[in-house]
């Protein structure tokens, strides 16, 4: 395996964890399910998919992945935006179930958020560059 897919696939691996961690910890108290469903579907599905398509595209295809360093930086960026929007999203929730001024966390949220999907783009387009470059096989 290349060392991005293996990068992505560990890093899914260590937000399994912590994705079941705080689905056990659901049950004991609330405020934990989107930190929980973030991490589940973003860090553990998606990231296992991200790992699985940089691995398998260029075997398919015959070509090595459109860029590998874009690949690193949609890695990198990917997991600022994702433990960022997992960390500030219940201090937001915090600050308006007490009815305090949550600017400043509503502006992570947003910045954290707008780093995560700028990292799927990345990768969406890497993947359309890598396929659109591949040899026919007819």
């Amino acid at each position: 395996m290349n060392k991005l897919s293996i990068l992505f696939i560990k890093t899914s691996l260590v937000y399994l964890a912590l994705g079941t961690i705080l689905g056990v910890l659901i049950t004991i108290g609330p405020g934990y399910s989107f930190m929980h469903s973030h991490l589940a579907l973003i860090g553990w599905v998606t990231y296992f998919i991200f790992g699985a398509a940089y691995e398998i595209i260029p075997h398919y295809s015959g070509r090595a992945v459109f860029s590998e360093k874009l690949g690193y930086i949609h890695f990198w960026l990917g997991n600022i935006g994702l433990v960022g929007l997992t960390l500030s999203y219940p201090f937001m929730r915090m600050y308006m179930l007490k009815e305090k001024d949550a600017s400043d966390a509503v502006l992570m949220v947003i910045l954290f958020g707008l780093i995560e999907a700028i990292s799927i783009f990345l990768f969406i387009c890497n993947i359309w560059k890598s396929i659109s470059k591949a040899k026919k096989l007819t």
